[in-house]
């Protein structure tokens, strides 16, 4: 027999965490903000799971000729740079469309309407090559992701995504 069954006076609802009159959790009475980290762990495995399946691609885009137009196949390597880029990005800008492209590169695309588009492709060698409209004006450069996100390619997509 629990505790909750042999004491049905007590106030709380131990399986569900939660108070019958206050709804509060147990673990706020008990622990205060302390659940918060385990929330935004739940939320951030959430959130890999997303990424993940976002580049779980069809096997027939690592074989040449995936287009039938002699396309590169996209490597392990350009998927695990655009994984550990996602993995970097923050939680507050939406996730990308993946798309493959026939250079071999594996590209991540915010796109809003036909003047407002940004991707950034992988080659799988640290390189990342972007390129995009805002507006009428033409965005592109090279850039390399060391230690996180340059800052250039993030303020652009917030503009796309605005």
């Amino acid at each position: 027999m629990t505790t909750a069954a042999a004491f049905p006076a007590l106030g709380f609802d131990l399986f569900g965490l939660s108070s019958r009159t206050s709804g509060f959790g147990l673990g706020d009475l008990l622990c205060g903000d302390s659940f918060r980290p385990v929330q935004q762990l739940a939320s951030d495995q959430v959130r890999r799971d997303d990424i993940d399946a976002r580049l779980n691609l069809d096997p027939c885009y690592q074989e040449s000729n995936w287009n039938g137009e002699g396309a590169d196949p996209i490597s392990n390597a350009a998927i695990k740079d655009a994984r550990a880029f996602l993995y970097k990005f923050p939680a507050t800008l939406p996730l990308p469309d993946v798309i493959a492209e026939p250079d071999g590169y594996l590209g991540l695309e915010w796109y809003s309407n036909k003047r407002l588009l940004y991707v950034v492709s992988f080659n799988g060698h640290g390189v990342l090559s972007c390129s995009g409209l805002i507006g009428q004006t033409k965005v592109y450069g090279t850039y390399y992701m060391d230690d996180g996100i340059p800052s250039e390619i993030l303020k652009t997509i917030a503009k796309v995504v605005q």
